[in-house]
């Protein structure tokens, strides 16, 4: 089966990427990942296993480095360019 307009709407129909989660789903998660931080005796922890547990942590919450390098590699332009007027 070749690659054509036809085939392509199908693949697009049956397509997972880009579906995100819902809202509720969102906000159960984010409840029970609180209520699981809270619990965790972070004293009893490993220097290793809190170590394990920052790196899980900042992979999630940190911007990923593609991201960063587009915004600092952004050239700032000129708002409004200047025109000479001649009379």
């Amino acid at each position: 089966m070749g690659f054509n307009s036809e085939t392509a709407s199908e693949g697009g129909k049956t397509s997972k990427r880009g579906k995100s989660l819902s809202i509720d789903l969102r906000s159960d998660l984010k409840t029970l990942i609180t209520h699981i931080l809270k619990d965790i005796d972070y004293d009893a922890l490993s220097n290793t296993q809190k170590l394990k547990l920052l790196d899980i942590a900042l992979k999630h919450t940190l911007p990923k480095l593609s991201i960063e390098k587009q915004i600092t590699e952004h050239i700032e332009q000129p708002l409004f360019l200047d025109i000479d007027e001649e009379d």
